[in-house]
């Protein structure tokens, strides 16, 4: 997929602004990419762009990363129920069905963000576009069961999908 217009050389304001949200409250990822993808016409395929941010997120330092990982909300949590989320975190999280929770399922998942919160000491973290409540409890019970650094890296491939399915959202793809 190519991207519909090279915006970096169009202008790098609207290139920021465009994928300032791709990682939860860390722009800095597309602040990095902005010299490369002006000066490098294959960043225009999405699929290269979205590998550029995820190499320079994998490549970054352990504080940046774990920064990154902290600035993510839970599912279904306080922010979600307060409606203190990003756009792009509201879109994804209600695709799941998680703003229609009954109170039982807000329990369970409170239950399972406490309980994974206190093991991993950083939020779960799901691309959960496309996927339903069930299968992020499965998830959820499945990964519990991993160690700290297997959770880590799996952190990180979560916010990288969570990238991709926010590049294709902004281009309707």
């Amino acid at each position: 997929m190519e991207l519909p217009v090279n915006l970096a050389k169009q202008s790098s304001e609207a290139f920021l602004e465009t994928f300032v949200n791709l990682y939860e409250h860390s722009p800095w990822f597309v602040e990095r990419s902005l010299p490369l993808v002006i000066v490098d016409e294959k960043y225009n395929s999405l699929e290269k762009f979205h590998e550029l941010l995820s190499d320079i997120m994998l490549n970054s330092d352990n504080d940046l990363q774990d920064n990154l990982i902290v600035a993510h909300p839970t599912l279904a949590g306080k922010k979600a129920q307060n409606k203190e989320l990003t756009d792009f975190s509201t879109i994804e999280q209600k695709s799941a069905g998680l703003s229609d929770c009954s109170d039982s399922e807000i329990e369970l998942f409170e239950s399972l963000n406490k309980e994974y919160f206190s093991k991993f000491e950083f939020p779960f973290i799901m691309a959960v576009k496309e996927k339903n409540k069930s299968e992020i409890v499965s998830k959820f019970k499945e990964r519990i069961e991993n160690s700290k650094n297997q959770e880590r890296s799996n952190a990180l491939d979560e916010i990288n999908k969570i990238a991709w399915l926010r590049i294709k959202e902004i281009y309707g793809v």
